[in-house]
């Protein structure tokens, strides 16, 4: 039986929505100044199998409308995130976790 001080916290979530403008942003941070380990498009409902890309290429395939939303591994600050974006009306959603795999 576990005891909340046992019990695994999960990690936050961050969410905002993008624009053009911030998603261009976006991109050239992911680029200049983090290490990006697996850029996975997600090209349709349901489960895709996983295929990683290029960062420039999911951009492509996301802004082109091939890619429905994008799921981006990356290190910054001695930390490993997942952002998934998703594309909806208006802008992309994205979706910010930590991992801790301890």
């Amino acid at each position: 039986m576990n005891t909340e001080d046992e019990t695994p916290k999960l990690p936050d979530l961050q969410q905002a929505d993008l624009d053009e403008e911030t998603l261009d942003r976006y991109f050239l941070d992911l680029q200049e100044c983090a290490e990006v380990f697996a850029v996975i498009p997600k090209k349709g409902p349901g489960y895709v199998a996983p295929t990683a890309v290029e960062l420039r290429e999911g951009k492509s395939l996301l802004r082109s409308g091939q890619a429905r939303g994008l799921q981006i591994r990356y290190g910054y600050q001695g930390a490993e995130w997942w952002d998934t974006l998703i594309v909806r009306e208006g802008g992309v959603r994205m979706t910010r976790i930590e991992q801790n795999f301890s």
